[in-house]
């Protein structure tokens, strides 16, 4: 799937399977980044809800729930 995900958007972490993501499998947050060059995108910056921090997903990893949000949703 490389079709790219908005800022803010709501997203839900599946199919981890990088840097022991497992532990994120399911949970939903926010895509506060994108890593792109040259129109690929590599990767989302993504704020978990419950969590405190920022971590990065490769695109496989993540898949939008359809919902849109704000910035402040998420800070």
């Amino acid at each position: 799937m490389n079709i790219k995900i908005d800022f803010y958007q709501e997203v839900e972490i599946s199919n981890p399977c990088k840097h022991q993501n497992e532990k994120y499998l399911g949970k939903k947050g926010g895509v506060m980044g994108i890593s792109e060059e040259n129109g690929e995108i590599y990767a989302y910056t993504i704020k978990l809800y419950d969590e405190n921090f920022l971590l990065s997903f490769d695109i496989d990893e993540v898949v939008p729930t359809g919902k849109q949000r704000k910035q402040e949703d998420y800070y």
